[in-house]
């Protein structure tokens, strides 16, 4: 049973490592290039930056410093606050009395909005840019990002731009669980499928979204999308529903962000997260556990495993299948991951963390199942989301 199992898992790393292969030839079609490279005409639009932040007293300063590093381009930058308990107006209030392109909101979200939602809502409806650059505290954009990446919607045609980011992984457990994460994520949403019109998915990543006005309020904004978790996922989806062009470009050399620090913020924050990755669908959620533990979990103890008894019998038959389909598996895993993992600015020797990465990944869907399918809904920042 076990060997067909992972004969099966073989066969979905095969398709991996094709979509992954296909998606690094995609990422050369669109390169992001240095703001010094582009012609000066690509500076005549404005930019409005707009980040929902809730207790986001540690990291206020830094993003601000980073936007308001992005020159001419950016005419405001505003802080939505979204009735956060700690200092983080309070600090972005004093730092707007430096620079009056500098704007903080205050609000709570109302009854069906989620907090993110609505705080990048009330952002928008007072942004006066051509732009809206949609960003995260933790995000730290490189001085002339916006004006790169402004530059490259009129290149390659975009009416909204997203940049994949360094992800910075400050623990061991980071270090194996993150990279994994996020080549699962362009797996479930290839690049390829992105960028073609006639294919429905979509993906940005939420911490750097450039959109045009019109298009963002053509879609309804994030009106439409008040009650989704994964509203980054969700305001993709729309826009390519409505015809617009998206453009998920490989930023790792402008944009960088550490999500979270350590085992009990990232266990919180992906908890959140990953079951909207299967639309709140128990049964996927249960075929993708069972995926990661016959693809990530299994292979390589499986295979030190069968190593030991080698050392001291003659393996059975269906043993060294087992053991040539681990193989294959454990290969797999490290070819997607080395196609992937420069988009994120990853080491793709983490890739060798993949059953602690595995049994990771499987155990916080199983957690946010749970929660989803008993009701409790997810926990982020002192507030339930249901």
């Amino acid at each position: 049973m076990l060997c067909r199992v992972e004969a099966a898992a073989a066969c979905v790393w095969g398709v991996v490592g094709l979509l992954a292969a296909l998606d690094a030839r995609e990422a050369t079609r669109f390169p992001l290039k240095s703001p010094s490279a582009e012609p000066p005409a690509s500076a005549k639009a404005s930019v409005s930056i707009i980040a929902p932040m809730r207790n986001e007293a540690g990291h206020v300063r830094g993003w601000l410093a980073s936007a308001r590093a992005q020159g001419a381009t950016v005419c405001e930058i505003i802080v939505s606050d979204d009735d956060s308990e700690d200092a983080t107006a309070e600090i972005a209030n004093a730092i707007a009395l430096d620079d009056p392109r500098v704007r903080v909101l205050r609000g709570s979200p109302p009854s069906g909005w989620v907090g993110k939602t609505s705080a990048a809502d009330r952002g928008a409806r007072i942004a006066t840019g051509d732009w809206l650059l949609f960003s995260d505290a933790d995000m730290r954009m490189a001085p002339g990002t916006v004006a790169a990446v402004l530059a490259a919607c009129a290149r390659y045609g975009a009416d909204a731009c997203s940049l994949t980011a360094t992800l910075e992984c400050g623990t061991p457990i980071e270090q194996a669980v993150m990279p994994a994460m996020a080549a699962i994520i362009m797996s479930g949403h290839p690049l390829v499928l992105i960028h073609d019109p006639l294919s429905p998915v979509a993906l940005v990543w939420g911490g750097f979204v450039l959109v045009r006005r019109d298009a963002y309020f053509a879609i309804g904004g994030h009106a439409a999308v008040r009650g989704e978790i994964a509203e980054d996922r969700a305001l993709a989806q729309r826009l390519k529903a409505f015809g617009f062009r998206v453009r998920l470009i490989d930023g790792h050399c402008f944009v960088r962000v550490r999500m979270y620090r350590g085992f009990a913020d990232m266990w919180q924050g992906w908890r959140k997260n990953v079951y909207e990755g299967t639309k709140r669908n128990p049964a996927l959620a249960t075929l993708f556990i069972a995926a990661v533990i016959a693809m990530l979990v299994v292979p390589q103890p499986a295979l030190v495993m069968l190593g030991c008894a080698a050392a001291h019998r003659k393996l059975r038959g269906t043993e060294r299948k087992l053991a040539w389909w681990c193989a294959v598996n454990a290969a797999g895993n490290l070819v997607a991951r080395a196609l992937r993992d420069r988009a994120i600015g990853a080491r793709t020797l983490t890739a060798l963390a993949a059953p602690i990465a595995g049994a990771f990944i499987a155990s916080v869907m199983t957690a946010s199942a749970w929660r989803g399918v008993t009701g409790r809904g997810q926990t982020w920042k002192g507030r339930v989301i249901r």
